[in-house]
């Protein structure tokens, strides 16, 4: 099992030095990836429809956020391998054209370094706010991901669907990794493991007990067999805000995530100063292998 780390480019975490920091202390570690969370932006009212256990957003809202394309280019411009990621990225509500020239961008500048790990949102004023109908996001999703492939694949792209369309056109660059970047799939229930079986390199997971992980990734894995893909037994299983204060406790988690299938695992940045998330994301590492 993987370990890489996490963050929103959001307050102290947004600094421009924070984020180089970070970078850099996770390329040092060894760490395959610095995952990003998203929102483009926070209504300051909204239903309370977040997955937590009051339904609320467990963070400040109002303090200020970097766009996450914008701020994944910044940690790549710092850092020489680390790979970045979305985790997730509500991509139903961008102009899609637009986007994929923005990933395509990033993925070409940086050598390769970028996955999009995709959802289909929550939060129903986020999209009201962007100009873009809450209902059908599930379907506008699926067809954005296709329409996306084909800029990202072919020299003269062009679609025509039901929420998406574009005539003949040149989309360059290209995206450095052949097919482009990798898409990670986050979201629970039928219509989204649905959606990693069709689409997904991986299958982006909350916080289910490990026995539940187990037997969704196997479910999943045989839906893809099912649709023909030759790859379904490589789809991965990514569990994302692993965090427990107490070290020992949260080695003898990280074991029981491995133990279950869990192919990587985010452990979130800590610390107030880059100084300290330094010192935090290098001993990232040992959390698997030291007592506990």
């Amino acid at each position: 099992m993987l370990l890489s780390t996490g963050l929103m480019a959001r307050g102290r975490l947004g600094s421009p030095e924070m984020l180089a920091t970070i970078g850099q202390a996770a390329e040092e570690a060894g760490l395959p990836r610095v995952w990003f969370g998203d929102h483009v932006v926070y209504p300051v009212d909204y239903a309370p429809n977040y997955p937590s256990a009051t339904g609320r957003l467990n963070y400040n809202p109002a303090s200020p956020q970097a766009d996450v394309v914008v701020a994944m280019s910044w940690l790549c411009a710092a850092t020489r391998h680390v790979g970045v990621g979305t985790s997730v990225m509500v991509i139903a509500q961008r102009q899609l054209v637009s986007l994929a020239k923005q990933l395509a961008s990033l993925d070409a500048l940086s050598g390769g370094r970028l996955t999009l790990g995709i959802g289909v949102g929550w939060c129903e004023e986020e999209f009201e706010s962007l100009g873009v109908p809450f209902e059908h996001r599930g379907t506008r999703t699926d067809e954005y991901i296709r329409a996306m492939k084909v800029l990202w694949t072919e020299e003269v792209p062009s679609f025509s669907g039901r929420f998406v369309s574009f005539p003949p056109l040149y989309c360059d660059p290209k995206p450095a990794q052949p097919g482009g970047p990798p898409i990670w799939v986050g979201g629970g229930g039928p219509a989204a493991f649905e959606r990693v079986a069709r689409y997904g390199a991986g299958w982006v997971a909350g916080g289910a007990p490990p026995d539940e992980l187990a037997r969704d990734i196997v479910a999943i894995r045989r839906r893809a067999a099912d649709l023909g893909r030759e790859d379904a037994e490589a789809i991965g299983l990514l569990v994302q805000g692993v965090w427990r204060p107490d070290r020992d406790d949260l080695r003898r988690h990280l074991r029981e995530l491995r133990a279950a299938g869990v192919t990587e695992a985010v452990v979130p940045v800590q610390g107030k100063t880059p100084a300290e998330a330094r010192e935090f994301v290098l001993s990232i590492p040992e959390l698997l292998d030291g007592p506990g």
